[in-house]
């Protein structure tokens, strides 16, 4: 109709949108890069608790817990939405419990610095090629090369655990490796079945409560009553910060800015993890681990950004108005 062509015409002269629009477009932002920061300690954090009194079952009781109550909250006022009980049951599985167990055990073998790297890196390496498989969904020609420089950059990390004779430290990177595995398994079944990430999270904490009372049956509270204030600092962080404001910024975020510039967030783990675990652990980082760390977040860079001139197009011909 005539009356509605002008309107975009006259908004484009309006400078309050567009300025608002901007404000909240940081807003989002600074809330992705804190999501970000927050779980970049994360690895720190456990690694600080291990080294301080709580065993590998401790942290798992304390994340559960606390996570399970605070995500179980946000389950009841969201619902699940149509998300059937065994499928939520397979996301607890893959980023609830299971998969910070895997991280625990991780740490327990290698340093901080390997897990702020490989965790996500992995996640970035597997996800592309579990939606190839089970969407269908061939990698761009970007996060195809990205993938290579990716591998390249885990490789040099793992030979630099074996070289300089840390034992057991490649035991800890497979398990890594693992978790990202689950991590990007988790994400690819949330968009095949439909599932927004913060049901998702939540309905993955909620689950994992179930553990809490079968662990404290079969273990007791561990070491959790000698050492307090370990205990305290490990519920908050890695429950109430890590294991739910994070996940609740990241998913809102994404949300938000949508998929290709969400992908822009996850490059920060790995460099923010290493500087908390230097900074905080004085945990030594060498020249390998620091090439390794570089290519790492340069592939994960290069299958966020690098987009084809036709897919841009596209992509911006349809956030046009009509």
């Amino acid at each position: 109709m005539p009356g509605r062509v002008a309107c975009p015409a006259a908004c484009r002269h309006t400078r309050p949108m567009p300025d608002d629009q901007r404000r909240g477009d940081r807003r989002t932002i600074a809330a992705g890069v804190l999501a970000m920061a927050l779980f970049s300690g994360n690895f720190a954090s456990t690694r600080h608790g291990l080294a301080h009194g709580l065993s590998l079952a401790d942290l798992l009781l304390l994340r559960s817990a606390t996570a399970g109550l605070l995500m179980g909250g946000l389950l009841w006022r969201i619902g699940l939405g149509g998300l059937s009980l065994p499928r939520a049951a397979v996301l607890a599985l893959l980023a609830g419990a299971p998969y910070y167990l895997l991280t625990v055990a991780a740490l327990q073998f290698a340093p901080a610095t390997h897990a702020s790297i490989l965790n996500p890196g992995a996640t970035v390496l597997f996800a592309p090629l579990l939606g190839w498989w089970m969407l269908r969904q061939a990698p761009e020609i970007g996060v195809r090369l990205g993938l290579g420089i990716l591998g390249a950059g885990l490789l040099l990390i793992g030979g630099a655990s074996l070289a300089q004779g840390a034992g057991r430290a490649w035991i800890g990177d497979l398990l890594l490796l693992a978790s990202g595995f689950t991590w990007a398994l988790f994400g690819v079944l949330m968009r095949r079945w439909q599932v927004s990430g913060t049901r998702a999270a939540a309905a993955a904490g909620a689950v994992s409560l179930a553990w809490v009372p079968l662990h404290l049956l079969l273990l007791g509270p561990g070491g959790v009553p000698d050492h307090p204030g370990e205990a305290l600092l490990q519920a908050v962080y890695q429950g109430l910060i890590a294991g739910g404001i994070a996940v609740v910024l990241y998913s809102r975020a994404v949300a938000l800015l949508g998929p290709a510039r969400g992908a822009l967030l996850p490059p920060l783990v790995p460099a923010l993890g290493v500087f908390w675990a230097w900074l905080l652990l004085g945990e030594p980082v060498t020249a390998p681990q620091l090439a390794g760390m570089a290519l790492v977040i340069l592939g994960m860079l290069c299958g966020a950004l690098w987009r084809p001139g036709a897919v841009r197009r596209r992509t911006d011909a349809a956030s046009k108005p009509a």
